[in-house]
């Protein structure tokens, strides 16, 4: 005679029951997981079910009849009692599903409420370890560089009185600081430099660029809106220094607050800003007020990066009220004396063999043009920049003499304009592309390191670029009394003189944020304050009078 099989347990009332079993198998004991399997036999047989997989074959039916045989010791008055009131069971398995469903709820809100308070940091490197909160907006990362120079400058003819030229070493940056974001679009970056045991700050700004939005806002310690090199960080640079145009007309940071503005492809950039006339580290010093602007259409075709720009600039001087000033760090005059100068292309000598010195100027305006491409390897760039000096004429007369500090400040005889430029091309021998973002140069990515077998990046560059501070209104200045208005002609100020420069450099770079250069300059000077010294037995006039300084340095920077 065939047995009957066994009754199949259903499987959702099982996995119910047996959820229901683990439950308060924890909060009340083994002794109420029993009567659950008293109420219900279907439990055991469903747990041996679902069991079944950690069974041999042979096994399961043996196992079964010992489980039902229990089963049906343990349970004949519940089930006795569960045939006499159905209706009660199936009231109690409809409060266990309702049970099971408000429990699986709770555990669904703790998990959200876990996931939700747990901070999603994570740990990048970028030169330095990187912090960020991507679902905050939080996020932090030190920052700074090091970079040490080292060469020689010649002295032309051994004829300038000075121990600022021949061979020197320098710490030319020392900077630590830091950078981040802030939730609702804010961002924060500052730097301190303490290179040569002098301590000032470089870039301290907050910045507000909203998600999704056109416009940008920075406010802080930062360079006006000035020429594509002077703008790119050092670190990333062709030479060891910016064109000298920058250093002659004082382009460097300021104080002040600008807007930007972008389109949607982000290729056309325009940014404006007001700033003061001084930076940071100066003092309370009145020094005026200078109004900026900048724009930048940065097409790609193709693999092709173009850069085309313009840039303008307004400074007025102001008055110190015959006060001698307390510091004109970063300053383009003091108490309305202007003064324009720049070194051979080199920070070791403190010599500049172009300057206009001082000439009273209420104020000067910048206006510059730039250019560049990147066709894979090789780029060209160049950039040219015209100021046009509002000086004060021979013979002004005031009510107020104390506009100046000093006695007699010399003018000239009209409003000098001055210019600089230059024009570059380099190449990477290692086939890299050199970097390129958000209309400034930035990092170059090595392909081969040389910890990965590889010899890094390898890049070749040469310039030529001019300087004139030449200007015949210079030449023919005046020194004014402006108590009395009488003008006479100055003999103690020059045209400020020509330099040409011919350099060329080669930038290794090993590894990121490591780079070492070469560099040798040329520095064709013409006329100046110096050339009467350096050419004494010329018989041509001062401002004709040519000669040469050559330099070669050489630089470790590292950055993070």
């Amino acid at each position: 005679m065939r047995s009957r099989p066994p009754r199949k347990a259903s499987p959702a009332s099982a996995v119910i029951i047996l959820q229901h079993w683990r439950l308060i198998g924890v909060r009340k004991g083994a002794s109420e997981r029993a009567g659950v399997f008293r109420s219900c036999p279907e439990a055991l047989f469903a747990t041996g079910a679902l069991r079944r997989g950690m069974l041999g074959n042979d096994m399961i039916r043996p196992t079964l009849a010992l489980l039902l045989a229990g089963t049906a010791l343990l349970t004949s008055p519940a089930m006795a009692q569960q045939a006499a009131a159905p209706a009660d069971q199936q009231a109690q398995l409809e409060q266990l599903q309702q049970q099971v469903i408000e429990l699986q709820k709770q555990i669904d809100a703790l998990k959200a409420a876990t996931v939700k308070t747990t901070p999603q940091t994570t740990p990048s490197w970028s030169g330095a370890p990187r912090l960020e909160d991507k679902e905050a907006g939080w996020s932090f990362k030190p920052r700074g560089r090091l970079m040490l120079d080292s060469g020689y400058v010649a002295n032309p003819n051994d004829a300038v009185a000075t121990r600022n030229l021949g061979f020197a070493t320098r710490v030319r940056r020392i900077r630590l600081g830091a950078e981040g974001t802030i939730p609702g679009g804010f961002g924060y970056k500052f730097e301190m430099d303490f290179a040569n045991a002098n301590v000032g700050f470089a870039d301290v700004v907050v910045t507000y660029a909203p998600k999704n939005r056109p416009f940008d806002v920075t406010l802080g310690n930062f360079e006006t809106l000035n020429s594509l090199e002077q703008i790119t960080s050092s670190r990333f640079i062709s030479f060891l220094e910016r064109s000298a145009f920058n250093e002659a007309f004082i382009n460097t940071r300021r104080l002040g607050v600008a807007v930007g503005l972008k389109n949607k492809p982000g290729d056309l950039r325009g940014s404006v800003g007001l700033f003061a006339a001084h930076s940071i580290d100066s003092t309370l010093d009145n020094d005026g007020w200078i109004a900026a602007s900048r724009l930048v259409y940065s097409p790609k075709l193709g693999d092709q990066q173009l850069h085309f720009g313009v840039n303008a600039q307004h400074r007025d001087f102001a008055s110190n009220n015959n006060g001698a000033p307390t510091s004109g760090a970063g300053s383009p005059s003091n108490g309305q004396l202007a003064r324009y100068r720049a070194r051979p292309f080199t920070q070791l000598t403190d010599v500049r063999f172009v300057d206009t010195g001082n000439f009273a100027a209420k104020s000067d305006t910048l206006v510059g043009i730039e250019a560049a491409g990147i066709v894979g390897p090789f780029h060209v760039t160049g950039e040219a920049q015209w100021t046009r000096v509002n000086a004060y004429a021979p013979g002004t007369r005031f009510s107020d003499p104390l506009d100046f500090f000093g006695a007699e400040p010399v003018t000239p005889s009209g409003d000098p304009t001055f210019f600089g430029g230059y024009v570059e091309a380099g190449y990477y021998l290692t086939g890299e592309s050199r970097g390129y973002r958000d209309g400034l140069w930035n990092r170059t990515k090595v392909l081969k390191p040389f910890s990965k077998g590889g010899w890094g990046a390898l890049q070749l560059n040469g310039r030529v670029e001019y300087l004139d501070l030449d200007s015949g209104k210079l030449k023919r200045a005046f020194a004014n009394n402006f108590v009395s208005g009488v003008a006479t002609p100055s003999t103690n100020l020059s045209r400020g003189g020509q330099q040409l420069g011919l350099l060329t450099s080669l930038i290794w770079i090993p590894e990121d944020y490591f780079r070492l250069y070469l560099q040798y300059s040329y520095a064709r000077i013409t006329g100046g304050p110096l050339a009467g010294t350096v050419k004494p037995l010329s018989t041509a006039p001062l401002d004709e009078r040519s000669y040469a300084v050559d330099s070669v340095q050489a630089r470790a920077s590292f950055d993070f």
